[in-house]
């Protein structure tokens, strides 16, 4: 509402607003960099598409709690630098910059007898995962989950193509933003074996530019990516997990204009797994780009949505 506001007054054309957070993100490049704010790393998502969208116009800043708001604006004013992303940490200005990564690490050693949750499951994504799972990592045991269950289309085939490379499968429906079905959907798993790494790769997107979105826009999109994650967490912190995979996207970083909702709910999950490993607790954000796989959400672009990512 704020964002929207913001833009349709005539009075304030040519004026940037600057978006304080606390907290928000993390710093220093490193895994683990302190704990974040979850909620405000969501808020970072959006007002990065209304900046794709409007550029100019907004600006963020992070900063510490005990960092006075004055602080943060004077900071912003007289940097003269154009930059549009600033964290204030120790009284030094950070701003993010592209580097070349490398590998982290060999990968989780996955146990033969623990249980793999696949969110998604019987979706594009999630089976394309499942098989890399199964043929690749050599996991024996695999839940997929998604709202329609064996309903889904190509679940059945999927399932007999997973059980004839050797694994057991089983497909549960489950609604996973809604957190009494997770909580459900998880002890079903323990019951039985234990539970060894999670995937979450269940979500929806509602593109649409930021005057377009409604609540109601941000809640469909926002729930079945941060509430399921966050369910997740609460779930399995005490677990012993060889791996907590989120799959985020690009769309919250660099291609975010027209997906305001779609990008909030992306760094949720980055500012969520940053502040998994500050716990010391597994977890592994993929800010995926566009799959040409015929599946998942990229399926459903329109050419106006392909031009903007371009």
């Amino acid at each position: 509402g704020v964002l929207q506001s913001w833009l349709v007054d005539e009075r304030l054309v040519g004026s940037r607003l600057v978006v304080v957070t606390r907290e928000g993100v993390a710093v220093g490049g490193g895994v683990g960099s302190g704990v974040v704010d979850v909620v405000q790393g969501a808020v970072w998502g959006l007002v990065r598409a209304a900046q794709a969208e409007n550029p100019g116009r907004f600006v963020l800043v992070d900063g510490e709690v005990s960092v006075g708001v004055g602080e943060l604006v004077s900071a912003v004013a007289g940097s003269g630098s154009g930059e549009v992303e600033l964290a204030l940490r120790g009284g030094g200005v950070w701003v993010p910059r592209l580097v070349a990564g490398g590998v982290l690490g060999s990968g989780p050693v996955w146990d033969p007898e623990g249980v793999v949750l696949v969110t998604g499951g019987t979706g594009g994504l999630g089976g394309v995962v499942a098989r890399y799972l199964v043929v690749e990592e050599g996991v024996r045991h695999v839940v997929l989950s998604s709202r329609r269950g064996l309903e889904a289309p190509g679940a059945v085939e999927l399932v007999g193509e997973l059980e004839a490379a050797g694994a057991r499968v089983r497909v549960v429906a489950c609604d996973v933003a809604e957190r009494a079905q997770v909580a459900r959907l998880v002890e079903g798993i323990v019951a039985e074996r234990p539970l060894t790494g999670v995937i979450h790769a269940a979500g929806i997107g509602d593109n649409g530019l930021i005057d377009a979105l409604t609540p109601e826009r941000l809640d469909a999109v926002l729930a079945p990516k941060s509430d399921a994650a966050w369910w997740l967490h609460e779930m399995t912190r005490g677990m012993d997990l060889a791996a907590f995979v989120l799959f985020s996207s690009a769309g919250g970083l660099v291609l975010t204009a027209g997906q305001g909702n779609y990008a909030a709910a992306n760094v949720f999950l980055d500012a969520l797994a940053q502040r998994r490993c500050a716990e010391g607790l597994p977890a592994t954000s993929m800010a995926f780009g566009l799959w040409e796989v015929g599946a998942g959400l990229g399926q459903y672009l329109s050419d106006i949505d392909r031009a903007r990512m371009a």
